[in-house]
């Protein structure tokens, strides 16, 4: 079983080796035993604009994951985010719904050879 709990400058830089952040962030890390399994966030990258990631292994994709997505949008929001980027991999299934669902719409921006989804308050 996986635990999710909010994650620190240590979990994050675990998860991506190192990787300094000067901005504001927000994010959760998933855990299995000891091992940080998966890790979402969502990075301020201007006045009012972040940018979210989420990194879960396919075996821990599962919907009790989806009010921790909505426990973070709603924390970042309330920080007074305007507009929120993310990247949607279309090969993970139903991804696509679940952005639509978060209020997400595709945009004409690539990422990583990835569509830019947006939500704008």
């Amino acid at each position: 079983m996986a635990d999710i709990r909010p994650a620190d400058d240590i979990d994050f830089a675990r998860f991506y080796g190192g990787v300094q952040v000067t901005s504001r962030w927000i994010g959760r890390a998933l855990w299995r035993r000891r091992l940080l399994a998966g890790f979402g966030c969502v990075i301020e990258t201007g006045e009012g604009e972040w940018m979210a990631f989420l990194e879960v292994p396919a075996e821990a994709r599962r919907p009790f994951i989806f009010r921790h997505i909505l426990q973070v949008l709603a924390e970042v929001k309330a920080s007074g985010a305007r507009v929120i980027k993310a990247t949607c991999d279309t090969q993970i299934p139903r991804a696509e719904a679940l952005m639509l669902k978060l209020g997400f719409r595709p945009t004409d921006e690539i990422l990583d050879g990835k569509v830019v989804w947006q939500w704008v308050s």
